[in-house]
């Protein structure tokens, strides 16, 4: 939106001329018809002021709403001398309205022309809503209280969602409903201590391929090697960083389905996203078109591919067309990654068996990562549970 608005005020702007950018933050009342003319005060929210002013011949008072419509501009001919589709401003209405604001504009003949944005500011939560995406998920399981407390802070800074449970019942309550990405078990507890628990654990389907590692005050016997169902054991309290290379090995069935293909053709984000997912020791591969995306697929069978939708030499579509044709490549999870807000329409156009939906500039990088990252694991453990069944 500030690119075509910049790109607006220096095109239509004389050579020499200046443009203005401006950001401002307000306080605005807060729908105000509808307060009790009684009410002794309103309630102001924060709202950003974005204005870009030029140098150009004007705009016409008729014209100042008619060119945010499509395939508008002021004068037939500005498309032959300055070039464009008319469709640029329409594009803005939209993203600014999508995002709650507002746009306009004001002008006089030869006096230039200023365009105003107006756009909530998002206030910060006091606590995150729990839908919000996050790390791997890990279930703490301990009868002691103050042991879940230190796990659960512990684990929330290393960037891990937890959840606790006070018993073995609850472990497996949990577990069964939202299965986690690790258990962490204590062994001695009441009622069903953790051997007792482990064992309802591998014996439930929806259960049984979740890494288990123990964590107790008790050691290992000398020599004893570990059982199979457990991926590894601490003893409380547990060295922090012994403690996250445990769980970095327990995770690391992301490897065993570690091959992602890459299909953006904006090569500095395409670096930055294989350099993440090389963090993971995830093999990765990047193309730019959809063409080659097409070819490459083929020879690498990739367990995810990330795509864009823009794409030269066949767009994303074509290639979510072609995925789902191909016997073996329409079952593989895929992430569509682009700009566009995407309506149900085209979502369903591009729905494969698993698909992920991301738009860029409305996710961190981090929330991307995770997401992306838990979907490998859940890709992972599917495939384990069906070459065992």
């Amino acid at each position: 939106m500030l690119t075509n608005l910049l790109s607006n005020a220096i095109k239509f702007s004389p050579q020499g001329g200046t443009v203005w950018i401006e950001a401002t933050l307000l306080s605005i009342p807060s729908t105000p018809a509808l307060l009790h003319p009684c009410t002794p005060s309103l309630s102001y929210s924060p709202t950003l002021q974005i204005t870009v002013r030029d140098q150009g011949r004007g705009i016409p008072p008729s014209k100042l709403e008619t060119i945010f419509g499509r395939f508008q501009q002021v004068d037939a001919s500005d498309s032959r001398e300055k070039g464009g589709t008319g469709l640029g401003l329409a594009i803005c209405r939209s993203i600014v309205q999508h995002h709650e604001g507002q746009i306009w504009a004001e002008s006089e003949p030869d006096q230039g022309s200023t365009f105003y944005v107006t756009l909530p500011v998002l206030q910060p939560r006091s606590q995150p809503l729990e839908s919000e995406p996050g790390g791997p998920l890990v279930l703490v399981c301990d009868d002691d209280t103050s042991v879940l407390a230190v796990m659960q802070a512990k684990l929330q800074h290393q960037g891990y969602q937890v959840q606790t449970a006070a018993s073995g019942a609850e472990a497996i309550a949990l577990a069964t409903a939202h299965p986690p990405d690790v258990l962490l078990l204590n062994l001695m507890m009441p009622e069903m201590n953790g051997w007792e628990t482990l064992t309802a654990l591998k014996e439930n389907k929806t259960t049984r391929r979740i890494p288990v590692i123990i964590l107790s005050g008790l050691h290992p016997k000398a020599g004893q090697t570990l059982d199979p169902d457990i991926s590894d054991w601490i003893v409380k309290p547990p060295d922090e960083r012994r403690l996250l290379q445990a769980l970095e090995q327990a995770l690391g069935q992301v490897n065993q389905c570690g091959r992602i293909l890459i299909v953006e053709d904006d090569l500095n984000l395409a670096q930055v996203l294989m350099a993440v997912f090389k963090r993971w020791g995830v093999e990765t591969y990047h193309v730019q078109t959809g063409t080659e995306a097409i070819q490459l697929s083929q020879q690498i069978r990739p367990d995810l591919v990330i795509l864009d939708l823009v794409l030269p030499e066949s767009n994303g579509f074509a290639v979510v067309d072609w995925l789902r044709q191909h016997n073996r490549l329409c079952h593989v999870p895929l992430v569509i990654y682009t700009s566009a807000d995407l309506d149900s329409t085209i979502r369903e156009r591009l729905q494969l068996e698993q698909t992920l939906f991301l738009t860029k500039g409305r996710i961190t990088p981090e929330e991307f990562e995770q997401k992306v990252i838990n979907l490998l694991i859940r890709v992972a453990r599917d495939k384990e549970e069906t070459s065992h069944d």
